[in-house]
């Protein structure tokens, strides 16, 4: 009795089992046949328009080349640099500059107020 019911329940599984790969098999019929109705629909390719697309993009590929602009771009970038290092120095020149008026702004400081130098009063 207890194997019946063993056995009856799993050809139910089975059976679930079965409907469910039915069900996926379906959706992916379903979802194939959609494709190819979407591939049916496709228009014709022109091959001269194509031709005339690939024309245009080697007359521009043309033109790029002529123009030297690996050559432009290297140049640029050497000015870059060039700025790059006189700013550079620049910030350094005005940090130097900042020190010396500091040190400058020191001394005042430390020198007393007022004239110190005396002329004597004897003379010899």
């Amino acid at each position: 009795m207890m194997m019946a019911a063993m056995a009856s329940d799993n050809a139910k599984e089975a059976e679930d089992n079965a409907r469910k790969a039915k069900n996926a098999v379906k959706g992916v019929l379903g979802t194939i046949a959609a494709l190819l109705d979407q591939l049916g629909n496709i228009d014709r390719v022109d091959l001269g328009k194509l031709n005339q697309i690939d024309e245009s993009l080697k007359r521009a590929k043309g033109k790029i080349a002529n123009s030297d602009l690996d050559r432009k771009l290297a140049e640029l970038n050497d000015v870059a640099r060039t700025q790059e290092d006189m700013i550079t120095d620049y910030d350094r020149q005005i940090r130097q500059i900042r020190a010396d008026i500091l040190n400058l702004e020191d001394i005042k400081r430390t020198l007393p107020d007022g004239c110190f130098n005396t002329p004597s009063i004897e003379k010899p």
